[in-house]
């Protein structure tokens, strides 16, 4: 007879858990999308962007923000169905048959576990790659109508195919261009390098023209650019290149580690690291990625501990559970920005830095914990 009320209880705590983990996603979602367009209004009305442009920007990025606010939301609805368990008498007839407090909170914990794997399995990893695209629908198809007057400093762009552009000062009026350089990858194999003091780009031949060039090429399968035969290097007055972009092409770009997806965030690294160049933030986003999915264990661990160690009497309404939500997700994300802003600078090593965060809040909900929550 228990184990039957403890079955009906599970499936109707899940259902709800279901139920109201879409509306809290779905609410947290409009949010932070409605965020993104109030900071893109100005390029959208200097761009005279379309409103099916505008849509098809958002509906690019909005996997990346279901996902980034789901684990805001996992607080937030296991807050609501324990507040209603709790205001229906569910949890006291639960416990008066003899079920201990953490069996009863089991089917959250087996939620957010599922999530938490679901982000290991590469649903953390890929999400950027959401945001990426649209930042690239928005620098194609709404930015590249309009083109800027004057010259661009310290320009970086990217190009098709692996290559990668950087200019001191380019001028898109005649397309002339100083302290020019160009890296080129063949997947993450690296191809060459080309530095020119300046030059132009012929439009009519479709060619760069450039002037005082260095250029390095890297032998097949040699990342270690010390060991010999590695590297070869070419001084010449003027060299011309005939690449498949021209500078209409060129796409402003800069390396974001937190818009790298996992693999790319582990060649990269390797890579750094066997140049010898510094890496701090790329590794503290790369633990980071790991140890974001077990946000959802955080949540739902102090869903429980706010549910059982504040007065009963202060939950008088879902503002409550919105207000003590938004309290918690704010600190937990200020603490998270905060050690990787440490990590960042050298001050605390990434590791602890990824794993530090979730620590705290662990042990700040053990440090509150009650006899009623362990279930004694």
């Amino acid at each position: 007879m228990i184990n039957r009320h403890r079955f009906l209880y599970d499936r109707h705590l899940m259902k709800e858990l279901v139920f109201q983990f879409t509306l809290w996603c779905g609410f947290f979602t409009i949010l932070f999308v409605l965020s993104v367009f109030l900071e893109k209004l100005d390029v959208f009305m200097n761009h005279k962007a379309t409103i099916g442009a505008i849509g098809a920007y958002f509906g690019w990025q909005l996997p990346f923000w279901i996902w980034k606010a789901a684990p805001l939301a996992f607080l937030g609805s296991s807050l609501t169905v324990l507040d209603d368990a709790h205001r229906t008498g569910e949890l006291t007839a639960l416990e008066g048959l003899g079920i201990r407090p953490a069996r009863i909170y089991l089917p959250l914990i087996a939620a957010a576990l599922l999530l938490n794997l679901a982000g290991l399995c590469g649903v953390e990893s890929r999400a950027p790659v959401f945001y990426r695209q649209a930042k690239d629908y928005l620098k194609t198809v709404i930015q590249k109508k309009n083109k800027p007057s004057g010259p661009l400093e310290n320009f970086v762009a990217k190009g098709r195919e692996g290559r990668y552009f950087a200019f001191a000062s380019f001028d898109p009026k005649d397309e002339s261009f100083r302290d020019f350089w160009l890296d080129e990858w063949d997947g993450q194999r690296h191809v060459r390098e080309v530095f020119a003091k300046r030059g132009r780009f012929d439009g009519k031949r479709l060619l760069w023209m450039l002037e005082e060039v260095a250029e390095h090429a890297y032998a097949p399968g040699q990342i270690d650019d010390t060991q010999p035969g590695a590297v070869t290097t070419n001084i010449t007055s003027r060299r011309i290149l005939q690449l498949d972009e021209t500078p209409g092409d060129l796409l402003p770009w800069a390396w974001s580690p937190d818009m790298m997806t996992v693999p790319e965030l582990t060649e990269n690294l390797k890579i750094m690291q066997q140049r010898g160049l510094a890496h701090r933030n790329l590794l503290t986003e790369y633990h980071a990625r790991w140890a974001w999915p077990s946000s959802f264990l955080i949540m739902v661990i102090l869903a429980i501990t706010v549910l059982n160690v504040l007065p009963r009497k202060i939950f008088k309404g879902k503002l409550v559970l919105f207000g003590i939500t938004i309290v918690l997700g704010l600190a937990y994300w200020f603490v998270l920005n905060l050690s990787k802003t440490l990590a960042g600078h050298g001050l605390i090593h990434p590791l602890l830095a990824a794993w530090g965060p979730h620590l705290v809040f662990i042990a700040a909900a053990q440090a509150t914990r009650s006899p009623k929550l362990l279930g004694k």
